[in-house]
C-alpha cells in the first residue's frame, strides 16, 4: 500500500503518462535539458519521534558493529529493521 494519497498518486501518474508521450517525441539533448531543469518531487513526512528503550549491552554492541560495517548509524538500522518487520506483520494480517 502506497503511503501517497490516492488524488496525488494518479496526478503523478497522469503527468507519467504525459511525460512519456512528451519524451517520445524528443531528442536526447531536449530531454537532457527538460530533466536538468525540472525540479525534485518532494513528499512531506511527518516529523519522527524519539523512543526509548532498555536493551542488552551485548545486543547493542552486535548492533552498533552491524550498523559500522553497513556504514550507517545503528540507530537507522535499527528503524530500518523495525520498519521491515512491520511492513511483513501488516502483509501477514493482511492476508488473515
Amino acid at each position: 500500500m502506497s503511503r501517497l494519497p490516492k488524488k496525488t498518486r494518479n496526478s503523478l501518474k497522469k503527468e507519467a503518462i504525459e511525460w512519456d508521450t512528451t519524451i517520445s517525441e524528443e531528442r536526447p539533448e531536449q530531454i537532457q535539458e527538460l530533466l536538468n531543469d525540472a525540479e525534485p518531487f518532494k513528499v512531506p513526512r511527518p516529523a519522527r519521534q524519539p523512543v526509548s528503550l532498555r536493551m542488552d549491552p551485548f545486543d547493542i554492541s552486535m548492533i552498533k558493529r552491524l550498523a559500522r560495517k553497513k556504514g550507517i548509524p545503528h540507530t537507522q538500522l535499527m528503524a530500518m529493521w523495525l520498519r521491515e518487520r512491520i511492513e511483513r506483520e501488516k502483509s501477514l494480517h493482511a492476508s488473515e
